[in-house]
C-alpha cells in the first residue's frame, strides 16, 4: 500500500508541476506587423499594404517559370473565389518574372485576384527566399503565418480562419 500511495503522490506532484509551468508560461508574443509595400499592379495602377489593411490578406509570391507555383495555383484560384465575398483578400506578388509571362500564367491558371510586380523591394522587406511563399496576415496587418513552398488547401483554410478570428477578435460568417 505504501508503494501505491508513493506512486500516486509522485503522479500528483508531476501533474502539479506541469500545471504550474503551464500557468506561469508567458502569453504568446504579439504578432509582428508585416512590412509596408507599394507596388505596381500587373494590370495597371498600384497597390499598397495600407489600402489592404482592415481585412485578412493572403499574399502569394510566385513566378510563372516556377513548377511548385504552378502546382499550387489551382488551390489559390479556388480559395480566392470561395472567400471573395467574405472579406478575405488575395494578392499575388510576381517575383523575378516578366509582366507578359506573369499575365499569361495568371490568366491560364484563373488567378482572378490582383497581382503586383515586385521590383525587389517586397522580396527584400519580406525576406523571400523560396518560391512560392505565402504570407497570411490578419486584419491589422500582422503576420499570422508564413508558408515556404506550395501551400495545401487544408493548411490555407486553417490559416485563413485563424486570420479571420485574430484580426477581429471573432470569427466572421462564411466559408
Amino acid at each position: 500500500i505504501a508503494r501505491v500511495l508513493l506512486g500516486a503522490g509522485a503522479a500528483l506532484a508531476l501533474v502539479l508541476i506541469v500545471a504550474g509551468f503551464a500557468l506561469a508560461s508567458p502569453a504568446p508574443p504579439e504578432r509582428s506587423a508585416a512590412p509596408p509595400f507599394d507596388l505596381p499592379l500587373l494590370e495597371g495602377g498600384s497597390v499598397s499594404s495600407d489600402e489592404l489593411r482592415g481585412q485578412p490578406l493572403v499574399i502569394n509570391v510566385w513566378a510563372s517559370w516556377c513548377p511548385p507555383c504552378r502546382e499550387e495555383a489551382p488551390t489559390l484560384s479556388r480559395l480566392a473565389a470561395e472567400f471573395e465575398d467574405t472579406g478575405v483578400r488575395f494578392l499575388g506578388i510576381v517575383s523575378d518574372d516578366t509582366a507578359s509571362n506573369a499575365r499569361e500564367f495568371a490568366e491560364e491558371a484563373q488567378l482572378d485576384f490582383p497581382h503586383a510586380i515586385d521590383d525587389g523591394s517586397f522580396d527584400r522587406a519580406y525576406q523571400v527566399q523560396v518560391l512560392p511563399t505565402t504570407y497570411v496576415l490578419d486584419a491589422t496587418g500582422a503576420f499570422v503565418a508564413t508558408q515556404l513552398g506550395p501551400i495545401s488547401e487544408a493548411r490555407l483554410r486553417v490559416l485563413i480562419e485563424e486570420a479571420r478570428v485574430t484580426g477581429t477578435g471573432k470569427s466572421e460568417s462564411g466559408p
